[in-house]
């Protein structure tokens, strides 16, 4: 899953990247050539929702998982164990944000509020002033910031599912599915809400819990999925692929709100695909390289517009003079961007992410 994590996080930088691209040199919207690339990367954004159907199974597996070995879950244990996994980074990019950007450049302004990043509310905060801020590398800690809700909650709502002596939890999971239905549905014209609300993204996160549940407890479906042969494998990844290339024609207007359900079951698809099918038409976990992006895929999201945000800065007041030849300054860009963004990565993992990870061992 490691691979997985990785290519989620490559396809939102890329996202990213060609979105920062218009601040930095002059291009048309009516360049063939930009359309033609944005109209891929444009899709880039859904790596988030891989993040949340990938979080929403390992989430639920590993709470059954101790639920069934250890007898009992132990709530403050799992809490700290997450804290301890999200919290540095996250705190480290609000730490540059608020502190350390204001005090390096002069003309550094945000509208978005620091009380709110604190809170883990950073999500809302895009809602309410992430529309008129241009400062873009404070967006990425929203979503973490959803997934710091969802542990807490669902980590409070399996603690006490554990305690009865039937744990329903495909019934909890069902009933949630039809509540943010029924708030997308509600919202839907508000595209901000319809992107931004935990509401509105649950249903990523209940399907990966579903398929956790799933898989933990052996269910049937699971067993005859596993076998189905390469050409339907092939089928479903083509089918889903076409729905993600042309997202924007096909879920307009009220068929917005079904389109989060659908991306969710395809990445569950995707899945089950690569840690259980028996005829993968390939399993990305064998690019060792992806792999080892895998492993500090958390600091490559989160340091990613903080690096592109510096990087244009610099080739804006440095380059910009010397270098003429737009294609040229977006190649420069590109490469740095993603060098940089990678030596940073490591660093973190290395120095700050692997010492506090070595810290969960002491709350098994």
């Amino acid at each position: 899953m490691d691979a997985l994590r990785f290519l989620a996080a490559f396809s939102v930088f890329v996202f990213h990247f060609f979105n920062e691209i218009k601040g930095l040199v002059d291009i048309s919207e009516n360049n063939l050539l930009y359309r033609g690339i944005t109209f891929f990367s444009s899709k880039g954004l859904l790596g988030v929702n891989f993040f949340f159907v990938l979080s929403g199974f390992l989430i639920t597996y590993l709470i059954l998982f101790e639920i069934k070995h250890q007898k009992s879950f132990n709530l403050k244990h799992f809490l700290v164990r997450r804290s301890l996994r999200i919290w540095p980074l996250y705190f480290i990019v609000v730490l540059i944000g608020f502190v350390c950007f204001p005090i390096l450049f002069t003309d550094y302004k945000t509208l978005h509020q620091p009380l709110n990043y604190i809170l883990f509310l950073a999500n809302f905060d895009e809602i309410w002033y992430g529309a008129n801020d241009s400062i873009n590398f404070l967006t990425s800690p929203w979503s973490v910031a959803v997934e710091e809700q969802f542990y807490f909650v669902w980590g409070i709502l399996l603690f006490g599912l554990s305690r009865l002596k039937n744990m329903n939890l495909p019934t909890l999971i069902i009933l949630l599915l039809l509540f943010s239905f029924g708030f997308r549905w509600m919202n839907y014209e508000n595209l901000r809400v319809i992107y931004y609300h935990t509401f509105a993204v649950m249903p990523d996160i209940l399907v990966g819990a579903f398929l956790g549940y799933s898989v933990f407890k052996k269910s049937i479906w699971i067993d005859k999925l596993k076998a189905i042969s390469k050409f339907k494998i092939l089928l479903i990844y083509a089918i889903g692929f076409l729905l993600i290339l042309f997202k924007t024609k096909i879920f307009t207007g009220q068929l917005i709100v079904i389109e989060r359900y659908v991306f969710a079951l395809f990445f569950a698809f995707i899945l089950l695909d690569q840690i259980n099918f028996q005829y993968s038409i390939f399993k990305i976990g064998k690019i060792k390289l992806f792999n080892h992006l895998g492993k500090i895929s958390y600091g490559l999201y989160m340091y990613h517009l903080v690096v592109l945000y510096v990087l244009k800065r610099l080739l804006l007041s440095d380059l910009n003079d010397y270098i003429t030849n737009n294609y040229v300054l977006v190649i420069i860009y590109f490469i740095s961007g993603i060098i940089l963004t990678y030596f940073v990565g490591l660093l973190s993992y290395k120095l700050i992410e692997k010492p506090f990870l070595r810290l969960k061992k002491r709350f098994k």
